[in-house]
């Protein structure tokens, strides 16, 4: 049994490949990273290239917004892990503001609604990429997700305009992290040696990394997409969610956030006072967790980033995973504390 990593691919879920055309024109972009700088390549047009992000973030927007050129203006989150709506006057006109739905767990189109009523000249980009099934809120001007967090695909992202459209040039590059994420992820299906689909994975992670430009994604990331079914991975995940929740409970689990079943986590966030040796505890149990995120030097003073890059752990719960499998990450999880 192992829980955490990078999803497997397996290669009969892409019999249809060779033969694949896609039905829709939709653009898919090859990562959150791309459809970020997509969407700012398209505000600067016409707005100041000023933007408002908090702090606690993933290093990967704050990389897209430097390479797009944009001013970054870091802001604290509240209590509520929200923009403070009372900072809202240090935005000035036409400037954009940045929100994360962290988890997927942040309900923000009532804050939305008022931001928009109060200054519509605001533009507001909602940052879905760990919440795949809230990409479509009405209030944001625009939103994005990526897919290689939610489903198994080495690349993959949308984004979503409103009352607009990018009118991007569809002949971007394919991106050249996919092929090495590709192989990577069979070979893990096949249970090769750890030590040799890493080798790919982390290839794929370097070409990430050295892409400042804008690309699209894989015809396999699109094949993928039009193939998925997506709501049974949703009710699974809400299954493994809930039940990750109540056996928690029981054990008297620190919840980052409330059980809310309208939810549709990308992972359940934890705090622990030793999170560091209970994380790698449980390498030795074949789990492997995920935290979110280590400090940076942009966030090093900010209090929610300092906490949660010493205390949060991330729960499991998507869909490769049984209700036995559920049990034993809480069992070896209240064993390692």
């Amino acid at each position: 049994m192992r829980i955490g990593g990078e999803f497997e691919i397996n290669p009969k879920d892409l019999k249809g490949l060779p033969d694949f055309s896609p039905k829709s024109n939709i653009l898919l972009y090859s990562n959150g990273r791309s459809a970020l700088m997509a969407i700012l390549s398209h505000i600067k047009k016409t707005n100041p290239s000023i933007i408002h992000i908090p702090y606690y973030i993933c290093p990967s927007v704050v990389f897209a917004c430097e390479a797009s050129d944009f001013q970054i203006h870091f802001y604290e989150l509240n209590s509520s892990f929200s923009f403070p709506i009372e900072n809202l006057e240090s935005i000035k006109k036409n400037e954009v503001l940045l929100c994360v739905n962290y988890f997927g767990f942040i309900e923000s189109n009532l804050l939305f609604q008022r931001i928009k009523e109060d200054r519509p000249d605001i533009i507001i980009i909602s940052d879905q990429v760990q919440s795949f099934w809230k990409n479509e809120d009405i209030w944001p001007d625009y939103s994005f997700t990526s897919f290689r967090k939610h489903f198994p695909t080495p690349d993959g992202a949308i984004v979503v305009a409103k009352n607009t459209e990018l009118n991007h040039n569809k002949y971007f590059d394919t991106n050249t992290f996919f092929w090495p994420k590709f192989i990577g992820s069979v070979l893990k299906h096949y249970h090769v040696h750890d030590s040799v689909y890493l080798k790919f994975l982390k290839e794929g992670e370097c070409k990430i990394d050295a892409t400042n430009e804008i690309t699209k994604a894989s015809e396999i990331a699109y094949y993928i997409f039009e193939n998925t079914n997506f709501e049974t991975i949703k009710q699974k995940r809400k299954e493994n969610y809930k039940l990750i929740f109540e056996l928690g409970t029981k054990h008297g689990l620190n919840f980052l956030f409330p059980y809310n079943e309208n939810t549709v986590p990308l992972c359940v966030p934890i705090i622990l006072e030793s999170r560091d040796s209970v994380k790698a505890s449980l390498h030795s149990s074949n789990i492997f967790l995920p935290i979110h995120w280590p400090l940076a030097d942009y966030n090093s003073t900010s209090l929610i980033s300092q906490r949660m890059a010493e205390k949060e752990l991330s729960l499991v719960i998507d869909q490769r995973y049984s209700t036995a499998e559920m049990e034993y990450q809480i069992n070896c999880l209240i064993k390692s504390l």
